[in-house]
């Protein structure tokens, strides 16, 4: 039990230290309820985003594709797009982030709740929450490498329950502070 505990305590100092960035930024959070159909630039993008969809196999019912929440991540004065591809039935979803100038692929995102911030020069990390259960859900950190959003490290846990073992085996923990505190991107994000 001992091994568990320290183990557990090494996972969440080690996620914590890939949030030094997020930790003092000024952090924005959006989901589905947030993208619209009017911010898709459907000329620009239709052609990646329906290349991305078939690569991916999303198609059918949860299927998206066709709106956008925008966001200028880097500073650069040239906004980016964050697409919902393929959706469930719990809010979590696969999002597409692109850019349209030049028009590319960014990275492919898994989360209910995304966090971002604008970085002047730089990629900025960004952080998602997703569902896991009722009273659960994880923590993820994306990096840019390599001229794509890519996972950083491993899972962090969240427990919204009372108790701090969660179904997944180890220990939850609360949503951090930081992430708790971000602005709403739009008036109906859902929490």
């Amino acid at each position: 039990m001992l091994g568990l505990l320290f183990g557990c305590g090494l996972h969440a100092s080690a996620q914590s230290n890939r949030w030094s960035d997020l930790e003092h930024a000024r952090l924005i959070l959006f989901d589905w309820s947030c993208a619209t159909p009017a911010a898709y630039p459907s000329g620009k993008l239709n052609q990646i985003v329906k290349r991305v969809m078939k690569r991916e196999g999303f198609e059918g019912f949860g299927s998206y594709g066709d709106r956008a929440f925008v966001f200028d991540l880097n500073g650069d004065r040239k906004p980016e797009y964050f697409v919902p591809l393929d959706c469930g039935a719990v809010g979590n979803c696969a999002w597409g982030v692109f850019a349209t100038n030049p028009v590319r692929e960014l990275g492919l995102i898994n989360a209910q709740h995304i966090y971002v911030h604008r970085s002047a020069g730089h990629w900025p990390d960004l952080a998602t929450y997703g569902h896991v259960s009722a009273s659960e859900g994880d923590v993820m950190t994306y990096r840019f490498r390599g001229q794509r959003y890519r996972q950083s490290g491993s899972w962090y846990p969240i427990n919204h329950g009372e108790y701090a073992l969660d179904i997944q085996g180890g220990m939850g923990h609360k949503l951090p502070k930081f992430l708790a505190a971000a602005k709403r991107g739009c008036k109906s994000v859902e929490y």
